[in-house]
């Protein structure tokens, strides 16, 4: 069985690639890399650099042979799908009619879709069920609820089985700052870098967390039903922000926990009834809320989290413009149709080393150009002065020293270089000088801050 996961590199899209994996199904991912990370996959898989809007997504339908979509990629940021609807429209709208339309074309047999508790608006009904109103007040949700409305239509007009699952709040390992669980991880930087916790208005608000493996596991099981429709993937519990406070200070000394003034248009109480998805797929959450934080803060003590400079880059799913496409992709000596460009994790880099592949080295620089055009993120390049691929005791100290979202990688004339992601010139001195320290030496060779390249020896 193949699975196309669109979103696939992105915090719920590689536990739901992992589990498919684990069950035996091949594995493809379309993903920008905008702000996934190809380093959550390490298991055999097909990989496609490209973004979900492109109508070159018709040539890896038409080679693939795919069975089952599951529609992850979105703009996920509600402030952001506010600020910048247009944004928040072409990721979440465009790119779902797309994959939507070519999977009808291509016949494929199930699409799940991934929809949000953010339909539900400001609703007080308590818990919230597939047929109540929905109300929404954000571009998100509205977006979401369009993609259900486009859902039911594709499968009434072309017998596309579709089935929309509305997520509620998502936490666990390698979840950035944004997104409607970002809470917990927010709560979990902060706590491990010694700062205090901030919690608005009295904390009993309450939402309905849920651990991302208990998503994965029901995504893969509606995959193998014969449901469709709309509906609700939480665990049917609420719990306070002064609970999630409480289990966080068990597992790590808090700096302090300051209150804060009540933010306006913000839900008292928040829990979705799961019982349709229950019944239809004999499925429960696995995962207690204090089991699911444990294993979140042991990955995030041992992974270092999105820095606050990078939740702009996170909320935004640039993408690969069809220029790039067509000359990185399509017309490349490498690449028949659209180009695959790594099967597995071991192709990614330099054999034995933290260094990535010339051809993967660029794309991802190209998705982050994108991401300067569109949302003004800075990035920041830097050559490796003193370095080759034989010192890699060297290279693995300097990947030691990188964020999750920074790389070493080769560019097209095999010099060694860094790139920073979602950093300005100046912020990328911090890492000059912990480089400097251990010997390594630098060179500035891009940073979109600056106009044109600018080279300088550190």
């Amino acid at each position: 069985m193949k699975v196309l996961i669109t979103g696939g590199y992105g915090f719920i899209g590689s536990f739901v690639a992992a589990k498919f994996y684990e069950e035996g199904s091949d594995v493809i991912i379309i993903d920008n890399i905008s702000s996934g990370n190809v380093r959550h996959i390490k298991f055999p898989h097909t990989s496609y650099i490209i973004d979900v809007e492109s109508p070159n997504c018709d040539a890896i339908f038409a080679e693939q042979n795919i069975d089952i979509v599951v529609h992850l990629a979105a703009q996920i940021n509600i402030v952001t799908s506010m600020e910048n609807p247009y944004a928040d429209t072409k990721s979440n709208i465009l790119g779902l009619t797309n994959i939507l339309q070519l999977s009808a074309k291509h016949h494929v047999k199930k699409f799940l879709f991934a929809s949000s508790a953010a339909v539900y608006g400001l609703s007080e009904e308590i818990p919230l069920g597939e047929d109540l109103p929905c109300k929404p007040v954000s571009t998100y949700g509205i977006n979401k609820l369009l993609g259900e409305y486009y859902c039911g239509k594709w499968s009434e007009l072309y017998q596309l089985n579709t089935l929309c699952l509305r997520f509620a709040n998502v936490y666990g390992p390698r979840q950035g700052l944004t997104g409607e669980g970002g809470v917990v991880s927010m709560f979990m930087k902060r706590m491990l870098n010694s700062q205090s916790l901030t919690v608005y208005g009295s904390g009993e608000q309450t939402r309905d967390f849920i651990y991302v493996e208990d998503v994965a596991e029901a995504i893969y099981r509606a995959s193998q039903s014969p449901q469709s429709g709309v509906m609700n993937l939480s665990t049917g519990t609420e719990h306070s922000i002064n609970t999630l406070v409480r289990i966080l200070s068990d597992l790590h000394p808090l700096a302090g926990v300051r209150r804060a003034e009540p933010r306006p248009g913000d839900i008292l109480r928040s829990v979705l009834d799961n019982s349709l998805l229950c019944n239809a797929l004999a499925w429960e959450p696995r995962f207690s809320l204090e089991e699911g934080l444990r294993r979140t803060y042991e990955w995030f003590t041992v992974s270092a989290p999105i820095a606050p400079r990078e939740v702009a880059a996170a909320s935004a799913k640039a993408a690969l413009n069809d220029e790039h496409i067509q000359n990185e992709l399509l017309n490349s000596s490498m690449s028949r149709h659209v180009r695959s460009l790594y099967l597995n994790q071991s192709e990614h880099y330099m054999e034995g080393s933290p260094v990535l592949k010339s051809e993967i080295f660029t794309a991802v620089i190209h998705s982050r150009e994108q991401a300067k055009r569109k949302f003004n993120t800075d990035y920041t390049i830097l050559t490796l002065s003193n370095l080759s691929n034989g010192h890699l005791e060297d290279l693995h100290t300097v990947d030691s020293y990188l964020r999750e979202n920074d790389y070493i990688g080769l560019n097209p004339v095999n010099e060694l270089q860094i790139l920073l992601s979602n950093i300005s010139s100046t912020e990328a001195a911090h890492v000059v000088n912990r480089l400097k320290k251990n010997g390594i030496s630098t060179e500035l060779a891009f940073s979109s801050d600056h106009e044109g390249r600018n080279k300088r020896r550190e």
